[in-house]
């Protein structure tokens, strides 16, 4: 039985795994199937899927449990995998009701997943349409990240609408990835050396969190604005209560007012979430005097890096709540988040995981011990994870939305992830339901915030564009 020892990242998120912390993340796939019958397209599939199979990294990938996994975190590899354990079949009661869907992807986003076998779930929801079904996929975060899972839908998935041979999702992965290869000696230096180097690195984005740290207790204001937000709803401790919302907009407008506003398309989510939370604040809960902060992951893979589990960093923002003139609330975003990236700028990919780990670790090391209360780096993390821009096809199904949800935890009861698909951006808006107000009245501030800067930004010919879906 082989043993896999994961990343200290991938062992933060076996560590926090509860039932009011579940430590998994999903997307929820709606396809389109090219004879109109959607039931028996899913019938047949799942049909197929029946006897216990081998498969790939990381769907085998078993946790470890016992008192040394609080060390070092470990995941052992299961001989075979039955898809019965995994997958689930769903029937809408209200068939086409899109609510109803949603609902049903967050009681399924709820529950833990089970960790005496591999930490994934496949549901297939019916009752959309006629031709038209969904696939939620949720796996655990020390398994996959958005960008590796981005990849894992690029790679299974076909762009030939004719091709009906598409491999089952979990049937993708990495075969005997950490099997010994037979090196000489100088290649064997070459590793030592590298490894020494990503060793040092790291040290070095510790030593840049350590100096920060001496900043703020200074009373400076680091480029990294962690642990800097003001009290607010968002501080304190979460059930497992999830409530969620979905959004879709036009693609194409976006890179207009980014264009317009001398900024990136990343930049333009920042100010939408800050602009929709200062209106959703102030009208049902209490808006703090000083800005409210985000974290922002960053995405630190190189193009052929397809390892197991978490391969990102993060970094800290103001989000310009305090600012009332839409005008000055986006400049003041853009300039934070600029700042944030200059300080980032240069540091190899090791040190950008220091540093955010060493950030991080008081809030980690709190909640670990059980202290739910522990101050967090950061109240909520906003994600923009790039897409295929190309139609996808399972088996001739093809791929029409993909939304991404994410996970929360003490101290971080809200989540923005959005991804780009085809010519639209996805969100994916989840909160704690027993601390938050609907997300519904969120994601309607969204649209809103959307428009108020198309005015702002865009001459009256180009206003005329898709808001929400």
């Amino acid at each position: 039985m082989a043993i896999k020892r994961l990343s200290a990242t991938d062992g933060v998120w076996l560590s926090l795994e509860s039932p009011d912390m579940p430590m998994h993340v999903a997307f929820l796939l709606e396809f389109t199937v090219p004879d109109g019958d959607a039931a028996r397209f899913v019938r047949r599939w799942r049909a197929q899927v029946v006897a216990p199979i081998t498969v790939p990294q990381p769907w085998n990938l078993v946790p470890v449990g016992g008192p040394l996994t609080r060390l070092v975190a470990l995941m052992r590899e299961a001989a075979e995998v039955d898809p019965a354990d995994h997958i689930r079949t769903w029937q809408l009661h209200r068939p086409g009701d899109r609510r109803e869907l949603v609902e049903l992807a967050a009681r399924i986003h709820r529950e833990q997943l089970d960790m005496t076998r591999p930490p994934w779930e496949i549901h297939l929801v019916e009752g959309l349409a006629p031709d038209r079904f969904a696939l939620i996929l949720k796996v655990h975060h020390s398994l996959f990240d958005g960008a590796s899972l981005m990849r894992l839908f690029t790679d299974t998935f076909s762009t030939d609408p004719a091709d009906r041979d598409t491999p089952n999702l979990f049937t993708v992965g990495r075969v005997n990835p950490d099997a010994p290869q037979p090196v000489r000696s100088a290649n064997r230096w070459r590793a030592m050396l590298a490894t020494l180097r990503g060793m040092l690195e790291l040290v070095r984005g510790i030593g840049a969190a350590g100096r920060d740290a001496l900043r703020r207790a200074r009373g400076r204001t680091p480029a990294q604005r962690a642990y800097q937000q003001p009290a607010s709803i968002f501080d304190g401790p979460i059930t497992g209560g999830r409530d969620l919302s979905l959004r879709r907009y036009d693609l194409d407008r976006f890179k207009r007012l980014a264009k317009a506003a001398d900024c990136t398309i990343n930049d333009i989510v920042l100010y939408l979430v800050g602009t929709a939370l200062r209106d959703y604040l102030t009208a049902h809960a209490e808006l703090p005097a000083r800005p409210l902060t985000a974290g922002v992951p960053v995405d630190l893979r190189d193009g052929d890096d397809d390892r197991v589990g978490t391969r990102a960093g993060m970094m800290f923002t103001a989000l310009g709540t305090d600012i009332a003139d839409p005008a000055e609330r986006l400049a003041a975003v853009r300039a934070a988040i600029r700042a944030a990236k200059q300080e980032m700028a240069g540091r190899p990919a090791n040190a950008v995981i220091g540093y955010g780990l060493a950030v991080t670790l008081p809030w980690i090391m709190g909640l670990t011990w059980g202290r739910a209360n522990t101050p967090a780096s950061h109240p909520m993390g906003i994600s923009n994870v790039p897409g295929p821009r190309n139609p996808l096809y399972w088996n001739g199904a093809r791929l029409e939305s993909l939304y991404p949800i994410s996970l929360l935890m003490h101290g971080n009861p809200f989540n923005v992830t959005c991804v780009g698909y085809l010519d639209a951006l996805h969100f994916g808006v989840l909160g704690a339901a027993d601390k938050l107000p609907a997300m519904e009245y969120l994601t309607d501030g969204l649209g809103a915030a959307l428009d108020e800067l198309t005015d702002l930004l865009l001459p009256a010919e180009e206003r005329a564009l898709p808001s929400a879906g």
